[in-house]
């Protein structure tokens, strides 16, 4: 073999050397950034926040207190719960993400009523012009828990400043919130139900 060969050959395996280590160094930098680096948020559609994470307020007095007109005629407040474990869910007919939590509700309604968890829904639908299209809605879907009214007071309240509906409450038996969901993601039905499993078994 000449020199002139040699050299080439020294060469081009140095450089195939350098190619590979720079593969492996870009392998590295990407496996850091796929395991440190921010992820996707598997609940981004329903945001959250937890007693536990950052302080939630208490639903003031008034709002424990204000009376409840119920579909079927009847009257509530949400005090009446006081040592259950309640879901407050504020929605609407016409909200589709709404539509998507009801059948769950319906489930954790039927699934824990017997550990002292309850649910209420709360319309933000007019009671004078559209209480029949709630009922005959209601009777559709076969909702298994109390549907009432909820005025623009109690609204208010409850919104926190924050518009969009479906809204969620997780009240456990001391009147505290444990858990506050915005929107709506099929995907964090196992958390609230873990939310509710242990305050329904908390003393």
């Amino acid at each position: 073999m000449t020199p002139q060969n040699q050299t080439t050959k020294s060469s081009w395996t140095a450089t195939q050397i350098g190619l590979i280590v720079s593969a492996i160094i870009l392998l590295v930098a990407l496996a850091f950034t796929f395991y440190h680096g921010e992820r996707p948020n598997p609940t981004r559609s329903a945001s959250t926040s937890n007693s536990a994470e950052s302080s939630i307020p208490p639903l003031p007095e008034n709002v424990m207190q204000a009376s409840i007109n119920l579909i079927d005629g009847q009257k509530t407040r949400l005090a009446d719960y006081s040592g259950k474990v309640l879901i407050v869910n504020l929605w609407a007919t016409w909200c589709g993400p709404c539509r998507q939590e009801i059948p769950h509700l319906i489930e954790i309604a039927k699934e824990y009523k017997s550990k002292g968890v309850e649910v209420i829904g709360l319309t933000k639908e007019d009671p004078e012009n559209q209480p029949e299209m709630v009922k005959q809605f209601s009777e559709l879907m076969k909702i298994n828990y109390p549907i009432g009214w909820v005025d623009e007071e109690m609204q208010s309240e409850l919104m926190r400043d924050r518009q969009a509906i479906p809204q969620a409450y997780i009240i456990g038996r001391d009147g505290k919130i444990l858990k506050h969901y915005v929107g709506f993601n099929p995907r964090v039905v196992p958390q609230m139900k873990a939310v509710i499993e242990a305050a329904a078994s908390a003393e």
